[in-house]
Parts: C-alpha cells; structure tokens; sequence
C-alpha cells in the first residue's frame, strides 16, 4: 500500500465530493488502499457519521474505489487509533505481496503495528486471496507477471529507465512493482519520484536505505 505526503491545499470546499479534484491531484487517481486505477469516491478515513466537521475535513479524506470504500470500509471503524494508513504511516513496509497474490502484515513488525496492519487489511479486505470473486488477487497476479517480464527485460538490455519511465501511467498496484524491483535502485527510484505517483512519501525509503 503506498504511503503518501499529505500536503496543505489553498481552497476549502462545503462539499465533501468537490475535494475530488484536489485528492486526485495530491495522490494520483488511485485507490488509497488496494493501488487500483479506478473511479474513485471521496473517502473519510474516519467515517463522516462519527464525528461534526469529519465530512469536510482534509486530513480525514482518501481517495477509494467503490470495492473498497462502498462495499468494505463503509462506516466500520470509528476512529483512526488501532489501523495504519497510508497518509501517516509506512503502509508499504505494513504488508508483504506474494506472487500468489496474496497480501499479509509483516511480520517484522511488533505486536502493535502488525495487529494495526492486520486490522486496515481486514477492513478493506485487501487480501481477497480466498473469496469466491478474487478481484485484488488475480490482478496482483497479472501485475507480478508483468513486472517480472519488465525486470528480465531490463537486466537483458531490452528497455532501459526511460522505456520503464514511459510505462509508468500504465502501472497498476504499486506495491506489486516496489517488491518486485527492490533490488533495482534505478527502477525503485522511478516508482517513488514519477509524476504518475505523486506525494508519495519517500522519505521511508530513505530511512530504509
């Protein structure tokens, strides 16, 4: 999940709906919790119905694809203590992506911060691995295939970094590509600067290495 900068923005809207403009030009038009390029809903990380002033209020709006936010998060946690997400922690660092699909809390993690991850992920049930319609699975699968099929191209010379910077407005999950090309610091570097992910929070990743 991709850990993003919240940064201040100069207008404030009455609207919930009309920050749409404004989230998909700090983070991109992506889901802020499965990566997806989608139509996105205005989300409220703490659900509007908790507390006056929530709907409008800018630290307490994601975007989210209706998966996520409609049919999953909906109104089930009542504050931001006890989950992590992606606008103030490492969410990246938060999970492990298999190839399978598959997406766990990592477990290098302590106690509170996996039980935290644990938490975001049953929420917006980003691992889908075993559900009849597996949405998030298959399409990890397909994004690791195609990834891994960049990689080996890239270490035999067949696309250099600005054939890979050219495909990065094609790039679905995220994660999937981080982990794949973690041990590429060119590549890594393209994901966490391009403009087709902005503000994500990069100083993570300075700190790791």
């Amino acid at each position: 999940m991709r850990p993003v900068d919240r940064l201040d923005i100069e207008n404030s809207y009455s609207t919930y709906k009309s920050y749409l403009k404004s989230l998909i030009e700090s983070f991109g038009q992506f889901c802020s919790y499965c990566e997806r390029p989608d139509k996105m809903d205005v989300e409220h990380v703490v659900p509007k119905s908790k507390e006056a002033g929530l709907e409008v209020e800018w630290t307490n709006l994601l975007l989210g694809c209706s998966r996520c936010n409609r049919d999953f998060k909906k109104d089930k946690n009542d504050r931001r203590e006890g989950y992590l997400w992606p606008d103030t922690d490492n969410t990246f660092h938060a999970f492990t992506y298999e190839e399978t699909g598959r997406v766990f809390a990592n477990p290098e993690l302590d106690n509170a911060a996996r039980q935290a991850a644990e938490n975001l992920k049953v929420l917006v049930k980003l691992d889908d691995g075993l559900e009849v319609q597996k949405t998030l699975n298959l399409g990890r699968r397909a994004e690791f295939r195609r990834a891994n099929l960049i990689k080996d191209q890239f270490a035999n010379g067949y696309i250099d970094i600005e054939g890979i910077m050219i495909m990065l407005d094609r790039v679905s999950y995220w994660s999937v590509w981080m982990t794949v090309f973690a041990d590429v610091p060119e590549v890594k570097a393209c994901l966490l600067d391009s403009d087709c992910f902005p503000n994500t929070a990069t100083h993570y990743f300075k700190e790791e290495g």
